[in-house]
């Protein structure tokens, strides 16, 4: 497998020789991180692929932030986007990202310090605030510097406003663990491809599936999404296994 972030083969021991980015091993199916010599979950026999893991520090530089939320049940997944007040969901308004000059490539890792990000969650690119009048134009001309997103291998849901303002994105890349895909552009193509809000022609999307068609079925899409891919907005690729 080739690094996520620099696109150099992984060593025998999961690690970068270029540019020294760590890898596990994660479970497909549940999301499990596991041994560094694993091959399969013991829990539910799911395929082990390497997930990019970050030390805290390393999360702080690249300008992700995650949190815990609160559930019912004490289930604390982790995910990318806002934090947890205590009592519940708090997520309105409090992005994710942070870097004032974004990147052209994002790749979001799937492991934080040996714990597993779960997904990504509304509005971590852009929230609401961003979009105020008197802000727009500068959320626009900062965000379309982002052209590719890659999620690593293990992250399992994407929130129905994940991308919010990337109004460049070129390039979605999705591994084959994802099971929920509620992001379906709708911010990009209101109007269709007609100009958007910062007055550009938005091109096509194209999201590259790290998996084959057939497993592209078995995620949970909105028909939104499905009708945007008729439509030609969304163009979709798969790399297979």
């Amino acid at each position: 497998m080739k690094c996520e972030l620099c696109s150099a083969e992984l060593g025998a021991d999961l690690r970068c020789p270029a540019c020294g980015a760590n890898y596990v091993p994660v479970c497909l199916g549940c999301g499990r991180v596991l041994p560094k010599e694993a091959r399969r979950c013991p829990d539910c026999g799911g395929e082990a692929l390497p997930g990019l893991e970050m030390t805290r520090a390393e999360l702080r530089k690249a300008g992700l932030k995650c949190f815990m939320p609160f559930t019912q049940d004490r289930n604390y997944d982790i995910y990318f986007g806002g934090h947890n007040d205590g009592e519940g969901y708090l997520f309105n308004d409090i992005k994710g990202y942070t870097r004032e000059i974004p990147e052209s490539r994002v790749v979001l890792p799937s492991v934080a310090e040996g714990l597993p990000i779960h997904g990504v969650w509304n509005a971590f690119f852009c929230a609401g605030d961003d979009f105020l009048p008197e802000l727009a134009e500068a959320t626009f001309e900062r965000m379309t510097a982002i052209r590719e997103v890659v999620l690593s291998n293990g992250i399992r849901e994407v929130m129905s406003y994940a991308f919010l303002g990337c109004a460049g994105l070129e390039n979605l890349e999705l591994p084959r663990s994802v099971r929920i895909m509620k992001h379906d552009f709708y911010d990009l193509f209101t109007d269709g491809q007609q100009p958007m809000g910062n007055g550009l022609w938005k091109s096509p999307v194209t999201v590259r599936y790290r998996g084959t068609e057939e497993d592209w079925q078995k995620v949970a899409v909105t028909s939104r999404f499905w009708d945007y891919v008729q439509r030609g907005y969304i163009k979709m690729e798969y790399l297979g296994r």
